[in-house]
């Protein structure tokens, strides 16, 4: 049952991360900024003359960067909710003894 349960607060969890990246890159003048410039860049790098190889290298640096952004970018997000629980508990706003819903982020 607890792990049923585990399952179903991360879900819920993975759900509010991307409802909120969601709203953060529709609102946020810099990211919209940020996302013109990348569209720019894209066209000014698919248009270089560089060998294929160099080009794969280039890629998977790219999208080895974009992973660990995102993946630290939603470690984070849990990490902030964990804190935001246990400010709630110490200030016994939540019962402490509710250990079974606590979510575990390695």
């Amino acid at each position: 049952m607890e792990n049923k349960t585990e399952i179903v607060i991360a879900n819920y969890i993975e759900t509010m991360m991307k409802e909120r990246r969601q709203r953060i890159f529709d609102s946020d003048t810099y990211i919209q900024q940020d996302n013109g410039d990348l569209d720019y860049l894209e066209e000014r790098y698919s248009s270089l003359n560089i060998p294929h190889v160099m080009r794969r290298v280039i890629d998977d640096y790219i999208a080895c960067l974009e992973s660990r952004n995102e993946r630290y970018a939603d470690m984070s997000y849990v990490a902030g909710m964990g804190d935001a629980i246990s400010l709630l508990k110490n200030m016994g706003v939540l019962n402490n003894n509710q250990e079974q819903y606590a979510v575990h982020a390695e």
